[in-house]
């Protein structure tokens, strides 16, 4: 799983993002849910927090080129 501390907030966004549709089609929950949560994107931000999110953004370089 990617580091979260570098990631900028749109980055973090993206990621989020992502993975509440992930979730909201049905893909496996990766941490316990408290009782009552039923928010896709609450459970994305409780996986974010955890660092279990396995999507990774690659940068892109200020001339469009990603980066290695």
């Amino acid at each position: 799983m990617a580091n979260n501390k570098y990631k900028s907030r749109y980055e973090k966004t993206r990621i989020i993002s992502a993975r509440t549709l992930q979730i909201s089609q049905g893909s496996p929950v990766l941490v316990k849910v408290p009782k009552g949560m039923t928010k896709p994107i609450e459970i994305a931000k409780l996986e974010w927090e955890a660092g279990v999110i396995p999507i990774d953004i690659k940068p892109k370089s200020p001339g469009g080129e990603k980066k290695p």
